[in-house]
This record gives structure tokens, C-alpha cells and sequence, in this order.
């Protein structure tokens, strides 16, 4: 049940982001923000994927694979973290607006990493194993949910549709669904 729920809300990430679609990024630092972007979310995603897999047989369930997920999953989340706020602004009308609910998004992940660690480092036995994968599905719920309310906040700034518009052009896009 716990293992479902964990898996539940970690491919719950991947469905999160608004659909996109192939633009020239050379030429259009917007639709090469896009492309860096969705590629980011989609490494994320396909990495937290990749850990709830691990748990598709219960016989990986135990303290060990349970540190090692919570270790690949804040790996994956830092390193989206730094790419998000490497891409800086988009260079659209609300550009600042979208760099700042991301900066609030990188935060919100960063804590909840912590929270998810905090749990897993403290678990042991089959009680504190159960008690750290009901506080990992909780804080992977919450940054489902605080991902999927960025990216509403970045398309409600996105008073021009620019950026919306090189989302749904950029390739690398392609394979986010929402």
C-alpha cells in the first residue's frame, strides 16, 4: 500500500507539466530557456521515475534501498534546483516573475529533500521503515503539489503567451505530458 502511494506520487511529478511540442533556440533565448527548461523537468522526472521503480519488488524495501532512494532523490532534486535557477529569467514580459516562482519552487523542493532524508535517516526497523516511506509520500506529494502550483503561476504570469508559446515549440518538450 505505502509502496503504491510513494510510486503514485512520484509519477504523479512526471504528469504534472503543461504540455509542450520544435523551435529554432539559437536564434530565441526564450525557446532555448524552454528547451532548458523542460529538459531539466524531464531528467527529474525521469529519475524519480527510476527510483519508485526500484520498489516494485518488496524485497527492495529495506533501510538500505530505502537511504539509497532517498540519496538518488535528493541527487536528482539538487541538480534540477541548480539547473532551474541556472536558467535564470525567461527573457519574456513576466520573465522576472517566473524566475521568482521557480526560486519559490527550488526552495519548496529543497525542503521537502530535507524532510524525506530527516525521515530515512532516522528509520530503522519495519515500524521506523514504515514511518519514513509515509513521510517520503508525503513530502513527494507536496512537491507534486508545489510543482503543479508553479507551473499554474507561471502560466497565469505569462500575460504574453511567449513563453507559452516556445514551451509548446520546443522539442525537448515533446515528451512532458500534462
Amino acid at each position: 500500500m505505502r509502496r503504491a502511494v510513494l510510486t503514485s506520487a512520484v509519477l504523479g511529478l512526471a504528469l504534472v507539466a503543461a504540455g509542450c511540442g520544435g523551435s529554432d533556440e539559437a536564434s530565441d533565448p526564450t525557446a532555448a530557456w524552454a528547451a532548458g527548461f523542460c529538459t531539466a523537468i524531464t531528467d527529474w522526472t525521469d529519475s524519480l521515475q527510476e527510483v519508485t521503480s526500484q520498489f516494485t519488488d518488496t524485497s527492495n524495501l529495506s533501510e538500505d534501498g530505502l537511504r539509497s532512494a532517498a540519496d538518488d532523490v535528493r541527487s536528482s532534486t539538487e541538480q534540477l534546483v541548480d539547473e532551474i535557477r541556472g536558467l535564470g529569467a525567461p527573457e519574456t514580459q513576466s520573465g522576472e516573475e517566473i524566475r521568482s516562482s521557480l526560486d519559490e519552487l527550488s526552495t519548496t523542493l529543497e525542503t521537502e529533500v530535507e524532510k524525506i532524508s530527516a525521515a530515512v535517516d532516522g528509520a530503522s526497523g519495519i515500524t521506523g521503515l514504515a514511518s519514513a516511506i509515509t513521510a517520503a509520500s508525503a513530502s513527494l506529494s507536496a512537491m507534486g503539489s508545489a510543482f503543479a502550483a508553479t507551473l499554474q503561476e507561471i502560466g497565469d504570469s505569462d500575460v504574453g503567451g511567449e513563453l507559452q508559446a516556445a514551451l509548446e515549440d520546443s522539442p525537448e518538450c515533446a515528451g512532458i505530458t500534462g
